[in-house]
């Protein structure tokens, strides 16, 4: 049994035509909305800066301040676990 080649007629062109403009307008799609949250990504963390420029100028310890908000984002179970881990270890160095 052997494989016939697809016949190349205009049919045939305007649908692999079609199916890559298709294709193409997907791509693009795509590209602009990754291109779009980028953008709002680089607004947001510009913004987040701009938030910690301030809590530094009023006196805030932006690098407690850091550690603070990365805790928060955490599981409280497992932070807590961590914390009484780390309280072991430092008096044990005592």
């Amino acid at each position: 049994m052997s494989v016939l080649p697809f016949k190349e007629d205009e049919d045939f062109r305007k649908h692999n035509q079609h199916a890559e403009e298709s294709a193409a307008s997907q791509l693009r799609d795509l590209v602009s909305e990754y291109e779009s949250l980028d953008a709002q990504v680089s607004d947001m963390r510009r913004d987040q800066k701009d938030l910690m420029t301030v809590a530094k100028s009023k006196g805030w310890d932006t690098k407690a301040l850091r550690r603070l908000l990365a805790e928060r984002k955490r599981d409280a179970a497992e932070l807590a676990e961590e914390q009484e881990l780390v309280a072991k270890y430092r008096n044990l160095l005592l």
